[in-house]
């Protein structure tokens, strides 16, 4: 909707990765509108605890990787399909504070509102339930995402698509944020690991640039139990050693 067309495929499968790549690997699109170029890459989405979906950590390594490689990013579009998850704070505060360090805006989407007629009311809606988990987004869409078989929802399929280009040109960072190897393995340690923890031995961090109240906030906002934050950790870390083997290209 956002390219204005058909370039995406979409898995039919009942199982996140549907044996095929389409759903789990993150794709790049060109595309322009309002006189300004975009790269826009659908990524694979996070777990949230059904069967079959794509396993939660592996998804965030991906994502981890997408973003290290790229020579820096402006803006997060967080799409949601039905109501919000138990874990959608997490989820959120996982590449808002640790990723991205609170540097990129973000805004919420809302999808798959084919048969709602008053979109502007669930935009109300929507927006009352990020507030309930503390997501406050840079703006929000709620859209019909689809034209239908029979194009039975052309009209509100071009109006949402005008809302939601207008939204993102209002929104995005008009200078890339990205953070350097040494600061970005630093934040992430920072607002992830405790004290209760031991670095790796072939990890240096200092722990300076962070103080602990950002530490104890995330822990507290997200719920996070020990055994996750420690999973967190070793993937993060693993996946950063995964770029730092493969030189830098154009992005």
């Amino acid at each position: 909707m956002i390219v204005g067309q058909t370039v995406a495929e979409v898995s039919s499968s009942p199982v996140g990765s549907g044996g095929t790549q389409c759903t789990f690997q993150h794709k790049r699109y060109a595309t322009s509108f309002g006189d300004t170029f975009f790269n826009i890459y659908d990524t694979v989405g996070l777990n949230e605890g059904e069967q079959g979906r794509v396993p939660h950590w592996k998804a965030v390594h991906q994502l981890y990787t997408l973003i290290r490689t790229l020579d820096g990013f402006s803006l997060l579009v967080y799409c949601i399909r039905g109501r919000i998850k138990e874990n959608a704070r997490e989820n959120w505060n996982l590449f808002n504070k640790v990723l991205c360090a609170k540097k990129v805006p973000i805004i919420a989407v809302e999808t798959g509102l084919e048969n709602v007629d008053n979109l502007e009311g669930r935009r109300n809606l929507l927006q009352n339930g990020l507030e309930k988990y503390g997501m406050v987004p840079r703006g929000i869409a709620c859209v019909v995402s689809v034209l239908g078989k029979w194009r039975e929802y052309e009209d509100q399929y071009h109006s949402s698509q005008s809302q939601l280009r207008q939204l993102i040109l209002g929104s995005y960072r008009k200078e890339a944020w990205s953070m350097t190897t040494d600061d970005w393995i630093d934040h992430i340690y920072q607002t992830t690991i405790t004290t209760k923890f031991c670095l790796i031995p072939d990890v240096r961090v200092e722990f300076a640039r962070e103080s602990r109240h950002v530490v104890h906030e995330f822990i507290v906002e997200t719920g996070m139990k020990e055994e996750e934050l420690a999973k967190l950790k070793s993937t993060l870390l693993r996946a950063e050693k995964e770029v730092r083997k493969v030189p830098r290209g154009d992005n």
